[in-house]
């Protein structure tokens, strides 16, 4: 596994994470990280779903993350990204050169950040600009959030919950079952309001918020009282397993992939329990 050397995009650093080999062309992941969690504490899990296919993008926000009109808007993340990696592929000095599709997108994110993804992903057709409405970019392919979660809307009309607009994007929210910042049951919660599927829901037993960064509570970071049950190394790569063949199902176009997912439904494991729709 090799690292680009960090890159300024847009005016934040980024480091780029890909396997040393791949027989296709590799699709971009951007993650978004959580509050005060330095970028470098998602290398592990970075690294891991980088081998299922994937340039993965840890952008580095001085101040702030960007909020949902930046994040999709023509001059945004995801377009300075994409055109960045443009770049390289085309760069015969590059590592990456005739290596990556930058046409074929997918979003992560932790914590906050993933709060960020899915509220810019669910409210898009709410956000308008002179220029014209703001929308999902059409190659953005899927999203994946770990301990990420939004509140579900009262619906005045109906008395009752009002769904999530997921855009027809394929979701998956993951949690861990001893988180204590944002709850495995909102984090549900949250899955069971989303409209339409595709959707996956991941729970991963005896993990807590911190299940996806190299180690638990990272300095700085917002603390989780609750210690996990499972080893960190076990859920890195258990996260990074799935969220690896819930990305190839969606942005890859892997039927393997996909038939996987379908079979693994509802199945009993020690670690990990799954639900979706397809």
């Amino acid at each position: 596994m090799s690292p680009l050397n960090s890159q300024s995009v847009g005016g934040m650093t980024v480091t780029f994470h890909y396997p040393a080999a791949s027989d296709q062309p590799l699709a971009l992941v951007v993650f978004l990280k959580g509050l005060n969690v330095a970028p470098s504490h998602y290398s592990y899990y970075a690294q891991r779903l980088a081998q299922y296919g994937f340039v993965v993008a840890l952008p580095d926000p001085e101040t702030r993350l960007p909020r949902r009109e930046e994040l999709f808007a023509t001059t945004g993340l995801l377009a300075d990204l994409q055109a960045t990696l443009r770049r390289e592929t085309e760069n015969p000095q590059s590592p990456l050169f005739e290596r990556v599709n930058p046409e074929k997108v997918a979003l992560l994110g932790h914590s906050q950040g993933g709060i960020v993804g899915l509220d810019a992903i669910v409210n898009a057709s709410a956000v308008s600009f002179a220029s014209g409405d703001y929308s999902l970019p059409p190659q953005l392919k899927a999203a994946a959030f770990y301990g990420s979660l939004l509140e579900v809307e009262l619906d005045l009309e109906s008395d009752g919950d009002r769904p999530l607009n997921s855009q027809g994007l394929p979701l998956a929210l993951m949690a861990g079952s001893r988180d204590s910042l944002m709850p495995a049951a909102e984090v549900r919660a949250t899955y069971t309001g989303l409209a339409t599927p595709p959707k996956l829901y991941l729970e991963l037993e005896g993990a807590n918020h911190y299940g996806i960064t190299n180690v638990n509570n990272p300095p700085q970071a917002p603390l989780d009282p609750r210690l996990p049950d499972l080893p960190q190394e076990i859920a890195l790569d258990t996260l990074a397993r799935w969220s690896g063949v819930f990305l190839r199902a969606w942005v890859l176009s892997d039927a393997i992939a996909r038939d996987y997912l379908g079979q693994m439904l509802g199945t009993i494991d020690p670690v990990v329990s799954l639900e979706g729709e397809f």
